[in-house]
């Protein structure tokens, strides 16, 4: 089998307590021929000296270690990896998830011989502690070929469904091609590479010999969460480049896919962050619309329960 190099690109910030887990995956990787690049983005704790001491175990391992000028952030800390990587193929990994042992021998043997904008996703599941018991979903609907990217589009729009980053296995020029991580989103911006990345594939294989564990919230802290009003911007800004790419690359202007998303993401925020639907109105028309209808639908119910009951009492 031919073997091309796999670059790992790691992004890290205060995982001192859970980095080991991550990089105990990789030494354990039944494929040899790979190298990780940890991006540390001047952790407060003890992670830079837990990386030093798998480096001096082995010299797979790169510590990179962002300037203070550096911007901050998980993508900033990715296109740095990205830059240094001398990987034909690229693996993305968050430092507090898992590969299985076989994950990077699995889509390289699927892969490998293919060209060079086929991508590779796997199973998965969330855990909480790597010694639970493993126990993975087998009928997810997008565990699957897809001749196209866009099959797998209209699929989610239909079924829903999610992969994380780190089922993935692509080349670097499919990346090359599609574009680095944008720096100045703070919310979906592995959504917004993936769409892009995605979008620009040939096909997609569907790894089912081995899977990636997705860590669970860790003692409250989730940098996915909505906590600011810039970050609901931020997920807004993301769907809204997600959207114009593609009404450019595939002309469905009635997308499931795109009206489910944006669906929930104005769910998601009316509530708290009222202003963000103001000011982006326009995006939001058809969810303004049904939300309108639906909340006329609630009042008339209201006004019928309640003359009901005065004839009733009558």
């Amino acid at each position: 089998m031919n073997k091309p190099l796999v670059s790992i690109i790691i992004p890290a910030y205060n995982r001192a307590h859970l980095i080991g887990e991550t990089l105990d995956s990789l030494i354990g990787q039944t494929y040899s021929n790979w190298e990780c690049i940890i991006v540390d983005d001047n952790s407060s704790d003890k992670t830079e000296e837990t990386i030093k001491l798998y480096k001096e175990k082995d010299n797979r391992f790169k510590l990179i270690l962002k300037s203070k000028e550096d911007k901050k952030g998980a993508s900033v800390s990715r296109n740095i990896g990205l830059k240094i990587a001398k990987g034909d193929y690229i693996q993305f990994l968050d430092s507090d998830d898992i590969l299985a042992a076989n994950k990077l021998e699995e889509q390289i043997q699927l892969v490998s011989n293919e060209d060079e904008f086929v991508i590779s996703t796997c199973k998965w599941r969330r855990f909480d502690h790597i010694s639970e018991a493993l126990k993975l979903n087998e009928n997810n609907p997008d565990y699957r070929n897809f001749d196209s990217a866009k099959e797998y589009f209209d699929l989610i729009g239909l079924h829903g469904g999610f992969f994380p980053s780190h089922s993935f296995l692509m080349n670097k020029k499919l990346i090359t091609f599609s574009g680095y991580w944008n720096e100045s989103l703070t919310m979906n911006d592995d959504g917004e590479f993936f769409f892009r990345v995605l979008s620009n594939c040939s096909k997609i294989i569907f790894a089912g010999n081995t899977y990636v564990l997705y860590r669970n919230n860790v003692s409250g802290e989730n940098l996915s969460l909505l906590q600011t009003t810039e970050k609901a911007y931020s997920l807004v800004n993301s769907w809204k480049i997600i959207e114009s790419l593609y009404h450019t690359k595939y002309g469905d202007s009635d997308s499931t896919f795109l009206n489910k998303k944006k669906q929930g993401i104005y769910f998601g925020i009316k509530r708290e962050f009222p202003k963000v639907i103001r000011e982006n109105k326009v995006f939001f028309k058809q969810q303004i619309k049904n939300d309108t209808v639906s909340l006329k639908l609630v009042k008339l119910k209201k006004r019928i329960f309640h003359k009901l009951k005065i004839i009733f009492k009558k």
